[in-house]
């Protein structure tokens, strides 16, 4: 139980299932992002044997998705973005300036906050800080002195003025009051 007397979600059951509706509409509930693979296999298999499709054996297993690299341990902190870490080293390779820290304590570079802008719809210095990199997560006050940076960067990817910038600080370094130590952090 969580405080407060809520169910904590560990309790919650993880299971799927595969409904057929009398129509022949497939529908799958429930399940945990960790089996989703099973989960498609399982639906898959329904709406194939529903439709009397040739029986093959499910490739999923074997399926690659996007990001996949057989080596991408080997890159240090841009593992995360597996296949596409490549693209990001590039982009410092051919932009040197795009190698630049967002901060000393961190291994994250300014790249990232454009790949960010450029590939995975980051719209805000939050978007970046506190999804992408985590930054905010694991250090919030090298978040806060990375914030104006990050602004800057979005704001030339997105088109932004210096107004925008400066209201993306303003919420950013608000919202990070509740990562750092200190009377704000207490109410959490």
């Amino acid at each position: 139980m969580k405080a407060g007397g809520a169910p904590g979600t560990a309790s919650l059951s993880r299971d799927h299932s595969v409904h057929i509706d009398p129509n022949g509409l497939v529908t799958i509930a429930g399940g945990k992002w960790t089996t989703y693979r099973r989960m498609a296999e399982e639906c898959v298999t329904q709406a194939a044997m529903l439709a009397q499709l040739e029986e093959r054996p499910c490739v999923t297993r074997r399926l690659r998705i996007h990001g996949y690299h057989h080596h991408a341990g080997s890159r240090m902190h841009l593992a995360v973005y597996g296949s596409d870490a490549i693209q990001i080293e590039e982009m410092t390779r051919l932009h040197p300036d795009r190698a630049r820290k967002l901060h000393p304590a961190l291994p994250h570079m300014e790249a990232e906050v454009i790949w960010a802008a450029r590939w995975e719809m980051a719209r805000t210095v939050e978007d970046v800080l506190a999804r992408r990199t985590r930054i905010l997560q694991l250090n919030a006050q090298a978040a806060v002195e990375a914030a104006p940076r990050v602004a800057a960067l979005l704001a030339a990817e997105l088109g932004r003025g210096a107004e925008w910038q400066a209201g993306q600080i303003v919420r950013f370094t608000a919202l990070s009051a509740k990562y750092r130590p200190g009377p704000a952090a207490e109410h959490r």
